[in-house]
């Protein structure tokens, strides 16, 4: 594509870049997938620094309140045109990405009055697909980050349809937050001693999320 006369710079990232982008964020820091109330919920991984810590969920009449955990997979991109089918309704269109992740839902059920044991985990892995568009916040001219927005998602075998419709929303809710912590700064673009002063972008197309701008 042409630049115009103001748009003397273009910069690319493409999918397979930002996976790996993706996946070096995540596995240097697992806390930012991995979320739980008590090692007792879930003990892998061990290490206490791999997970974040969540309050639990109170609730009338149950003692120290409802523990939980949650945990994705490392999040893969395809940017548009897509790569692999997605599951209806969910579309792919020019400027938008599709997302690929699994999450493990756990609850503690606690035992019955008199039983040791502080109670038994169990959990569900659910396989999610999701479309999102990339979001651009420009602060100063030459400064600003590309994040991820998710537009919706999709689980795999979930009946019946209100349950899916309840478990695609909180699963949205949640991955939104995991996403929140991965934000490209596009001043770190640099052309020779220039910065990109972004005029066009983020956009998603040709299997690349494509900026333009001028140099400042």
């Amino acid at each position: 594509m042409s630049l115009t006369e103001s748009e003397n710079v273009f910069a690319s990232l493409d999918e397979q870049g930002l996976n790996t982008i993706l996946s070096a964020v995540f596995t240097a820091r697992p806390r930012l997938l991995n979320y739980r109330t008590s090692p007792s919920v879930a003990a892998v991984p061990a290490p206490a620094n791999s997970w974040t810590t969540l309050q639990t969920i109170t609730f009338p009449g149950v003692p120290g309140g409802i523990q939980y955990a949650v945990r994705f997979s490392i999040p893969r991109v395809d940017f548009f045109p897509q790569t692999e089918p997605l599951p209806p309704p969910l579309t792919l269109s020019n400027g938008q990405f599709a997302l690929r992740t699994d999450v493990d839902l756990t609850v503690l059920c606690p035992r019955a009055e008199g039983q040791d044991g502080a109670g038994r985990p169990i959990s569900a892995r659910l396989g999610v697909a999701a479309v999102g568009r990339p979001l651009v916040r420009v602060t100063n001219p030459g400064t600003g980050t590309v994040s991820l927005d998710l537009l919706g998602v999709e689980l795999s075998d979930i009946t019946p349809e209100p349950l899916e419709s309840v478990l695609e929303c909180l699963v949205l809710s949640l991955l939104r937050g995991v996403l929140s912590s991965v934000n490209l700064p596009f001043e770190a673009l640099r052309v020779g001693a220039f910065t990109l002063n972004l005029l066009r972008g983020p956009e998603s197309e040709d299997d690349q999320l494509k900026l333009y701008g001028a140099a400042v």
